[in-house]
């Protein structure tokens, strides 16, 4: 028996249907959990403060509201949002302090490992917008800092470029480089160093490949560290030159060291030594990572 053109019309208006959503551009769905963000009414969010415009027309509701933002600072050298012995132990570190966005838990666990080993780079300007009220924050405190060396009782207008002389990024060896594909800090980086217009160089070279660091102990970490890290001389030089355009005013040399994760400070120690070694003038180096372990 033939179909009615009213059956017809189901069978198309169904056909279209599918093919829509087939063709639909990724961003309908959450890149997360490949829902439909058409599902969240709301962000979410248990901190709206931080969701840029890019977070919010990427993640769904769920998944943003499952962001577990750094927000208590309990000990203001790592920036963990607790107690933290690793820097009782060690309270003279070559780095000024660290700051994350978020606490390393299963949920940012796995929105990693998504981004860093199965190649999922479409998640890059995400953690790279997840470190952008972190920077703006970090900078706030040196600017209130400076503001109250110099007796000035409220802090004036102040554009974040005017902080930073550069950013950099802790390397990764040449076998790790190939199996990835990326270095994710050079990414992070790269992303922040866009958004401000901030010079980006290329400070530090890995000497050596070394297993992964999730997978050591504290000590194993701190051990595996020493001489892993060395320093491209010439740059350092360009950017420690009181001849250069851009340097600024102040004598001390302010450098932003970005990292994925922070966990017990022994890579972000080891690149500021080494740093710190090889400069003929002082210098303040800042640590910004995406994640606190």
């Amino acid at each position: 028996m033939t179909d009615s053109p009213q059956a017809w019309l189901r069978r198309l208006q169904s056909a279209f249907a599918t093919t829509a959503e087939l063709l639909a551009p990724t961003s309908a769905a959450c890149l997360l959990c490949g829902k439909p963000r058409t599902e969240a009414r709301s962000p979410g969010s248990s901190n709206p403060s931080k969701l840029t415009p890019q977070l919010r027309k990427s993640l769904c509701g769920a998944c943003l509201s499952a962001i577990p933002w750094l927000t208590r600072i309990a000990c203001s050298r790592c920036g963990r949002g607790i107690a933290c012995e690793d820097c009782i132990r060690s309270p003279h570190r070559a780095f000024v302090c660290n700051r994350s966005a978020v606490y390393y838990d299963p949920a940012m666990r796995a929105m990693l490992a998504l981004y860093k080993y199965r190649g999922n780079e479409r998640l890059a300007p995400l953690l790279g917008d997840m470190l952008l009220p972190v920077i703006e924050a970090m900078t706030a405190e040196i600017a209130e800092r400076q503001n109250a060396a110099s007796g000035n009782a409220k802090i004036s207008k102040w554009k974040l470029a005017d902080y930073w002389d550069a950013v950099t990024y802790v390397p990764i060896s040449e076998e790790r480089a190939s199996e990835r594909g990326f270095n994710q800090a050079e990414q992070l980086a790269s992303h922040v160093a866009k958004r401000y217009r901030l010079q980006l160089l290329d400070l530090l070279v890995r000497a050596r490949h070394s297993e992964k660091q999730s997978f050591k102990t504290r000590s194993e970490r701190m051990r595996d560290t020493r001489s892993l890290f060395s320093v491209n001389v010439g740059l350092l030089r360009i950017l420690l030159d009181p001849a250069s355009k851009a340097q600024p005013s102040r004598k001390t040399i302010r450098l932003l060291l970005i990292d994925d994760i922070y966990t017990t400070g022994s890579t972000a120690e080891a690149c500021s030594q080494e740093l710190h070694r090889l400069a003929k003038r002082p210098l303040e180096i800042y640590i910004l990572t995406w994640a606190r372990s």
